[in-house]
């Protein structure tokens, strides 16, 4: 899914005004001010902190406006990259499961072209 893509599908949810491409990790009161952000949202997933080790939904806890929500899935961004890295190790391997078959079949190829030879 493009950026684009992911833009539209969290503007069609009825409660969005408006999307922040390219916001930063850490919500400041700089930031709540300048969008009039009322509700500051989160997943159930564990919230990493900022470079400085501090929480970078601190200022919209503090103000009441920060929320936790249930998407209701078990998936994660996690779950996902361990989802690619597993298909991309199983691509590897048939690959080169496929690449020693067609060694081994070119192989047999020369050898019998070479005893077709000989024996003209």
């Amino acid at each position: 899914m493009t950026l684009h893509e992911r833009v539209l599908g969290v503007l069609a949810c009825r409660y969005v005004d408006e999307v922040v491409i390219g916001a930063p990790y850490e919500v400041t009161q700089e930031l709540i001010d300048h969008f009039k952000i009322n509700v500051v949202a989160h997943g159930k997933t564990p919230i990493v902190l900022n470079e400085d080790g501090d929480d970078p939904f601190q200022v919209p806890k503090q103000l009441g406006i920060f929320q936790v929500i249930d998407s209701g899935s078990k998936m994660t961004s996690m779950t996902i990259i361990d989802r690619i890295i597993a298909q991309r190790l199983m691509y590897e391997e048939r690959n080169r499961k496929k690449s020693e078959q067609q060694k081994l079949q070119d192989s047999l190829q020369a050898a019998t072209e070479q005893q077709c030879n000989s024996t003209n």
